[in-house]
C-alpha cells in the first residue's frame, strides 16, 4: 500500500513518544496523586474512543487545529466524486491511514477532547501534494487535528500503557 510506510514510520515514532514522553510528563495533582497526561474513554456505540489530553500534554505535543469549510466543487483538474458533486479539502497530514488502509481524521469537539471520524480520500493533491480531497468528510465547521494525529491514535489504542 501506497501510505504503508508512512504509517509505521509514524507509529514506531509514537511508540517511542509514548513510553518517554507521556510517562515523565505527568504532573503531581495537590493531593499528591499523579495525573495522568492523557485518559481514554469508550464512547457507547462506537468502535473509537475519545482521547483527553491535559493542557500541558497538548501543549507538548504541539497540537495543531484547523477548522474545516464548508464543501467545494474539486478544482479544475483535480479528481472529486463527480463532476459536480461537492468535495472537502484538508490539510493532508490531517488524514490518519490505520493498518487496514481506512482513512480518519480527529475531530475536536470541545477542547482538550479528540475523536477519530472516517472520511474518505478522493485525491491527494495541491502544491506538493499538501491537500486531501474527501468525498466524505465531517460538516463544515468541524475543528479537526494536523499535527500530533499519529500521538493521538497511539494514545487511543494504548500504545506504551
Amino acid at each position: 500500500m501506497r501510505h504503508g510506510g508512512r504509517w509505521t514510520t509514524a507509529m514506531l515514532i509514537t511508540m517511542g513518544l509514548a513510553s518517554a514522553g507521556c510517562a515523565s510528563a505527568a504532573s503531581t495533582a495537590t493531593d499528591g496523586h499523579t495525573e495522568s497526561p492523557v485518559s481514554v474513554m469508550a464512547i457507547p456505540g462506537k468502535d473509537v474512543k475519545k482521547v483527553i489530553l491535559t493542557a500541558q500534554a497538548a501543549q507538548r505535543l504541539d497540537i495543531q487545529t484547523v477548522t474545516i469549510g464548508a464543501a467545494q466543487t474539486a478544482p479544475t483538474g483535480a479528481p472529486s466524486p463527480s463532476p459536480d458533486m461537492p468535495a472537502t479539502v484538508v490539510p493532508y497530514a490531517a488524514v490518519l491511514y490505520d493498518p487496514n488502509g481506512e482513512t480518519w481524521v480527529y475531530a475536536v469537539p470541545q477542547p482538550l477532547s479528540y475523536v477519530r471520524q472516517k472520511v474518505v480520500v478522493v485525491t491527494v493533491g495541491g502544491a506538493d501534494g499538501t491537500e486531501a480531497v474527501l468525498s466524505e468528510a465531517p460538516p463544515a465547521g468541524t475543528m479537526i487535528v494536523t499535527t500530533g494525529v499519529m500521538e493521538l491514535y497511539g494514545a487511543e489504542l494504548g500504545v506504551g500503557k
